[in-house]
């Protein structure tokens, strides 16, 4: 299941990348996602910046590492 979990994420973040890329081409930057967190979301709705960072921490806070019962 864990590798599952890793290519669903690398899955999501590709098919992101592309989609951006493809926005980019066909319809500039101001239409990226970038562009959108950028400048609408972080300006306008600054819990969102806040609970990214928050997300960000949850996600990098290093672990404590499991115990082996012997």
């Amino acid at each position: 299941m864990k590798k599952l979990t890793g290519n669903v994420i690398a899955l999501f973040i590709i098919g992101l990348i592309i989609y951006d890329i493809v926005v980019f081409i066909l319809h500039g930057q101001e239409a990226t996602v970038s562009h959108l967190i950028i400048t609408d979301w972080s300006r306008n709705y600054p819990v969102f910046t806040f609970a990214v960072g928050f997300i960000m921490g949850h996600f990098f806070w290093r672990l404590r590492p499991k115990r082996s019962i012997d």
